[in-house]
């Protein structure tokens, strides 16, 4: 008895482990579910159909976002059409179970954000909500912090409601100014 109860506890470590890597946000995704995924990967990943709505009966529609279930959380997935195959170009949630490798994810702070990710570009910005005469009003409640490996790629946008994170997003951001 004395040498299974210890067995029993590593391999629910193991276990717990195993789970938390389908969750791990980055700017690459969510665990498995990367942007860039191809359709047909998506769902094979999701173990269902997508029935698109926009892409596949509009010819000039480019993009499609959808709900679905990841690993039993709740996410947006944006679709693109590009030239070969539609891909995921954006994905969304707000599950306490996502969280970075440092730790970040619901509830976490600006700063706490920040400390993480020390050496990443980092883009702490206001939110407006449109007024009634449709001016543009800061929120006092709410902001996002944007954070890239570099000036340009995939980002993970938090958004942040009395200084604590609510939602995230991980989309390219590219300058296309140039």
């Amino acid at each position: 008895m004395k040498k299974i109860l210890p067995l029993f506890f590593i391999f629910l470590a193991t276990t717990a482990v195993a789970q938390n890597k389908d969750y791990i946000l980055s700017t690459e995704g969510i665990g498995s579910l990367k942007l860039g995924m191809p359709l047909v990967e998506l769902e094979k990943l999701l173990g269902t159909k997508i029935k698109l709505k926009v892409i596949d009966v509009d010819p000039v529609a480019l993009g499609e976002t959808i709900k679905a279930k990841y690993k039993g959380i709740n996410v947006e997935i944006e679709l693109i059409k590009n030239q070969e195959y539609i891909a995921v170009n954006g994905i969304s949630a707000s599950s306490p179970l996502c969280k970075t490798t440092s730790g970040i994810g619901i509830g976490s702070t600006k700063l706490q954000i920040i400390a993480a990710y020390d050496g990443y570009n980092i883009d702490a910005l206001p939110f407006y909500d449109s007024g009634r005469d449709e001016n543009l009003i800061k929120s006092k409640t709410k902001s996002t912090v944007i954070v890239k490996e570099a000036a340009e790629g995939y980002a993970i946008i938090f958004t942040l409601v009395n200084k604590k994170v609510v939602s995230f997003q991980v989309l390219p951001m590219y300058d296309d100014e140039e």
